[in-house]
């Protein structure tokens, strides 16, 4: 039997063929490993077009048992202008439109004042550890970033790209299959995974998902969000004495 071991910023994961065992590293993922359970649990309750991780027999307070998620990230050589591509993800934030009414309760609704807290933050921890024109770039991403609504009705997956997002067959006509770490889900505005997506297939991509959806006005919020991805990984990095993902984060701003 295979065994892998993947470390990430806030969980230890040690997958097998047939199951993803999901460990925290820090007091505050341990906390909320009971709630994510929950929501996985209810998130098979509505009509997504994705697999998403089934919770298995066996989990506990400290770590959680999950059944894998098919696909692999995003290969190399896709091609942007997929339409395939495309209609994929527009059916894919549709459906999390459509989930967010019936997770109320189940799923919290994001902080109203999240971005001017997040701004906060990253001045308060961030600051001393960036140079003059870090600093001064910073402040015009996070004063961007604070003009933009978070909340919404959405069901918001948070960090929906990169290896979060799984897909399958040939890079010329992938096909989605799976999205897994719902961690960061909220009910909120779905710029935030527009911004996610457009990282991952390209900005050309994501204006053409948000065209066909008729948000265009996503696009802008999306773009402000974006330009905060480097500090939303250096300042929980910070926190949780990640050195390599703050030095990562940290980059643009020394």
């Amino acid at each position: 039997m295979v065994i892998r071991l993947e470390r990430g910023q806030f969980h230890d994961v040690v997958l097998t063929e047939d199951v993803v065992y999901r460990i925290p590293r820090d007091a505050d993922s341990a906390r909320r490993l009971p709630a994510r359970i929950a929501m996985l649990d209810a998130l098979r309750s509505v009509p997504l077009p994705v697999a998403v991780p089934e919770p298995l027999p066996g989990g506990n307070g400290r770590v959680a048992v999950l059944r894998p998620v098919p696909g692999e990230p995003l290969p190399d050589g896709f091609r942007e202008d997929s339409a395939g591509l495309v209609w994929q993800l527009v059916r894919l934030l549709n459906a999390l439109r459509d989930a967010g009414p019936l997770l109320v309760g189940v799923v919290p609704a994001v902080d109203r004042q999240l971005w001017n807290g997040f701004a906060r933050d990253v001045r308060a921890e961030l600051w001393p550890l960036m140079s003059a024109a870090g600093r001064e770039r910073a402040a015009a991403e996070l004063a961007a970033v604070a003009a933009v609504d978070p909340t919404g009705d959405a069901l918001v997956h948070g960090d929906l790209g990169g290896a979060n997002v799984r897909w399958s067959g040939p890079p010329a006509r992938p096909n989605l299959v799976g999205v897994i770490d719902w961690d960061s889900a909220v009910l909120g505005d779905q710029a935030v995974d527009l911004a996610g997506l457009a990282v991952t297939v390209g900005w050309p991509a994501a204006e053409r998902v948000a065209e066909l959806r008729g948000t265009a006005t996503d696009i802008p919020k999306a773009r402000a969000i974006a330009g905060t991805f480097a500090l939303q990984q250096a300042l929980p990095a910070l926190r949780a004495g990640d050195a390599a993902s703050l030095a990562g984060g940290l980059r643009p701003y020394r």
